[in-house]
């Protein structure tokens, strides 16, 4: 069980990182980022180029993936939304996005070749044992990267100005321009941000589902799974969706045949968007039966 348990919280952790770069996008231009799993990928096919064709040391792999995947965000911001206007009225960044990652699909296998590369746990896969359980180092630094991350982007969000200035565009875009607030530079700074989130959990995940070109096809959904789980906009609430849909994702293929796991992912999404379509921090057992009125 312990077991189960650990590695439950390692993908959970990799969905919250996914959730929380959505969410970020979502908090300032309410647009789901439709290129997001492929943006992963690149940023993964980055790292393992460098590190695994190469040989270059982990954290150039890894700064690597942050560079690329920054250089794509903005592009995508600049050549799928900004020339669009209103993105609440024109609705037409679902194609373009759509469109942005089977072009960054495509290229990859272009780039680096449609075979699964192994890439390199960190601490060369070293692991602990703890009872019965046998636990990788690369899992817990999962997990206490995404929480390191989760916090550190909640305190900026509460204690700085780019945080004010966040939630003031987040709240009340236009109002936040009457106060001088300038709300493009704050979605391309939340799209930067998204973009290192981004390559720090396609490292992260890349050694349990292999490098290749399709490996965010099915992961890559999850995040948005957790997204809608945690609440939308919401970045608290994408950690709790995160951790619980890999919780449940693990704990589940204890009763279950594996095969059925995506299946109850996203049934669980659907239930929580039907009844509960805040998030689950919208239920009442959290908000004592106040609704939010901000969520970053």
């Amino acid at each position: 069980m312990l077991q189960t348990l650990a590695f439950g919280l390692s993908i959970g952790a990799i969905y919250a990182l996914m959730a929380l770069a959505i969410g970020m996008i979502y908090s300032t231009t309410r647009i789901l980022n439709f290129c997001h799993a492929s943006i992963i990928m690149v940023g993964a096919m980055t790292a393992y180029w460098c590190i695994g064709v190469y040989h270059l040391p982990y954290w150039v792999g890894v700064l690597a993936a942050i560079i690329v995947n920054t250089i794509i965000n903005f592009i995508i911001y600049y050549t799928c939304l900004k020339g669009l206007g209103d993105l609440l009225s024109n609705v037409n960044w679902i194609i373009t996005l759509f469109g942005m990652s089977v072009v960054l699909n495509n290229v990859a296998r272009m780039v680096f070749g449609a075979n699964q590369n192994p890439f390199p746990y960190l601490f060369n896969g070293a692991s602990i044992t703890v009872g019965d359980a046998t636990v990788l180092w690369h899992e817990i630094f999962t997990i206490v990267f995404a929480v390191v991350i989760g916090v550190t982007y909640q305190q900026i969000c509460q204690k700085t100005k780019f945080g004010r200035a966040l939630r003031a565009v987040s709240f009340k875009p236009q109002t936040a321009k009457l106060m001088g607030i300038s709300s493009n530079l704050i979605i391309q700074l939340c799209f930067m941000l998204a973009a290192v989130v981004a390559a720090i959990g396609g490292v992260l995940i890349a050694p349990t589902t292999f490098a290749s070109f399709s490996m965010t096809t099915t992961i890559g959904l999850k995040g948005y799974a957790a997204a809608l789980i945690g609440g939308l906009g919401d970045t608290k609430g994408a950690f709790v969706g995160g951790f619980l849909l890999g919780l449940i994702e693990c704990i589940i293929t204890l009763f279950i045949p594996a095969g059925l796991k995506d299946a109850v992912s996203f049934v669980l999404m659907i239930l929580v968007i039907i009844f509960l379509p805040g998030g689950v921090l919208s239920a009442k057992i959290f908000t004592h039966g106040r609704s939010a009125t901000e969520k970053v």
